[in-house]
């Protein structure tokens, strides 16, 4: 409660800096972003997440393992929105717009969080309403927790009308709200059980391989990643909060998110980083070659020397170097590519990963990257557009933010955005889970079909918890 305490203690300060803005709105003509940001009392952000999400909740939740950093949102304020082909270049050029004339306010710099949709071009699915072409959302409260240190962001757009003093209200009334949940915490209920799935049977998704390796056969195209969707009801509503959790305790070194949306919640621990900028160093990830995880330590590390021998695997994943290496060349110089991948290990599988990083060339933006590489190879395919072509005449659903850019942006241009993978889209009592393979000219049917599935196990036990 002494950060409640705290932003009490600031409402004089919000409210001079929601009055500038307002000023600046006159002058203008228009909205003006303002954020006022303060170090609070460290917080656990996914607990938080855990114990206030609820289905008509505006919130989220982004964490990534290796630097320990995690965001939570409370209450949306604004939202940048792109639709179609230019959907990135879109909320880009918003972005800057928004930042012109923004009063900021203290050591954290004005931030938006969101998604984007796998392929513009694929006729939207009622299940993913709210979850659009470009949503990148500046949130009314928003935690950063970095390391030890915690902040408290506080952002609104300000209008030529608005008062000053009735924002500042806003501000602490939705604290106030997410302070009290946090407190009282979130009802008991009893883990619900699974009670049936609706997929598509094993035969005709594998046929769904069989065709793609014809396709491969007989056309320039090398590689294509095809999907599953599979519908699970459970015998009560999913609490994401408690999915999230057991997401974290299962898989601590994957990216974990929950993105709250029209009272679905589109949730997952991902492995795979698209791209992070950080003062204009530029990481990506190309990971791509995949095995089980055995509990027993000696035929583990066996799985993984036969990953990295398996020349399958091998060829997969070098395709999926090589195409970044090529994409980031003109923008990244010098590029740094190991000569060979390290094996990343998850609680029930491990792939083949290379880091790929450089500076970035000091015109291009973090969402320039991120058009430029979605879809990897490793969600897509190569060529590219005979893949994406593939996929939406042959996969037979709208993947929605499944396998498509989550993350963060900062108004210093610094951010990170993962690929939506090993996730579930809830409502109620429904998840849809998705899994997709990597099919090359050597794939096997069957064995592709048995990938999906271990794919799909760590979700399925973490909604039953």
């Amino acid at each position: 409660m002494s950060a409640f305490t705290q932003l009490e203690g600031h409402a004089a300060g919000l409210t001079e800096v929601f009055e500038c803005a307002r000023q600046r709105a006159i002058e203008h003509g228009k909205p003006v972003l303002a954020s006022y940001a303060l170090n609070i009392t460290a917080l656990d952000l996914l607990a938080l997440f855990e114990r206030v999400d609820e289905p008509h909740a505006e919130c989220l939740f982004w964490r990534a393992p290796e630097d320990d950093k995690s965001l939570f949102g409370w209450g949306v304020a604004a939202e940048l929105i792109g639709a179609g082909a230019q959907r990135f270049a879109t909320v880009d050029a918003q972005w800057r717009d928004w930042l012109e004339g923004a009063v900021v306010h203290g050591p954290l710099a004005p931030t938006v969080c969101g998604g984007f949709r796998f392929d513009h071009q694929v006729k939207a699915s009622p299940a993913w309403q709210g979850f659009g072409d470009a949503s990148l959302l500046l949130m009314t409260l928003l935690l950063v927790r970095d390391g030890d240190a915690c902040w408290l962001l506080c952002q609104q757009r300000v209008a030529a009308d608005d008062v000053a003093q009735r924002c500042c209200e806003h501000v602490l009334n939705q604290w106030h709200a997410l302070m009290d949940r946090y407190v009282s915490g979130p009802r008991p209920t009893a883990a619900p059980h699974h009670t049936r799935d609706q997929c598509l049977p094993r035969a005709c998704w594998e046929s769904k391989i069989a065709h793609a390796l014809e396709v491969l056969r007989d056309t320039p195209l090398q590689k294509v990643v095809l999907a599953r969707e599979v519908l699970s009801e459970f015998s009560r509503p999913i609490n994401a909060g408690r999915t999230l959790a057991t997401l974290a305790s299962n898989d601590p070194g994957a990216y974990l998110f929950a993105f709250r949306r029209y009272q679905a919640c589109f949730i997952g621990a991902s492995p795979e980083r698209l791209v992070k900028l950080h003062n204009g160093h530029l990481q990506t990830l190309a990971l791509a070659g995949t095995t089980r995880r055995d509990p027993n330590p000696e035929h583990d590390a066996q799985l993984a020397h036969a990953l990295l021998a398996c020349e399958k695997n091998q060829h997969e994943h070098a395709v999926v170097v090589q195409i970044i290496q090529r994409d980031l060349a003109p923008w990244v110089a010098p590029l740094q590519v190991p000569p060979a991948p390290h094996i990343k290990r998850l609680s029930r599988v491990q792939h083949l990963a290379t880091l790929i990083e450089g500076p970035l060339h000091p015109r291009r933006s973090l969402l320039d990257m991120v058009a430029l590489l979605h879809p990897t190879p490793a969600v897509g395919g190569h060529e590219r557009q005979q893949a994406l072509e593939h996929i939406r005449q042959f996969e037979g659903f709208d993947r929605g933010w499944y396998a498509a850019p989550l993350g963060w942006l900062d108004a210093h241009g610094n951010g990170e955005f993962i690929v939506g993978l090993r996730s579930a889209l809830l409502k109620g009592n429904q998840a849809r889970l998705f899994a997709g393979c990597g099919i090359v000219e050597h794939s096997d049917p069957a064995c592709e079909y048995d990938e999906t599935c271990i794919k799909l196990a760590g979700m399925r036990a973490a909604l039953q918890r």
